[in-house]
């Protein structure tokens, strides 16, 4: 049996102040295209996802903390655009921990 790559699932949901689902596409960018993982080249993912009806998505990602480059994912979402880290700490995420917590500088 082959060796598979790792991966994070992330996932999210977006509403207006009113509480009604945004709509929309959210998409991860990633600042490199391939990882070393266990001596194998993996392609990093790079997932597109369009809002389902109540305004959540969920996403498999690449750990940016798995090859000895340093990189990040650009994430463009209906609420703005982010860079954050994917650490391979845990196999899922929010993307609100992603922004809270591996954001690369403070938030304004």
């Amino acid at each position: 049996m082959g060796s598979v790559p790792r991966t994070v699932t992330v996932t999210g949901s977006f509403q207006h102040k009113n509480g009604e689902p945004v709509q929309g596409v959210v998409q991860f960018l990633p600042t490199r295209l391939w990882v070393i993982q266990e001596d194998i080249a993996w392609a990093c993912l790079a997932p597109g996802r369009r809002l389902l009806a109540d305004g959540s998505f969920s996403v498999q990602l690449t750990p940016t903390d798995t090859d000895m480059i340093w990189w990040r994912y650009r994430v463009l979402t209906p609420a703005g655009s982010f860079e954050v880290s994917v650490p391979w700490v845990k196999t899922g995420y929010t993307l609100r921990e992603l922004v809270d917590e591996h954001h690369p500088e403070p938030r304004t």
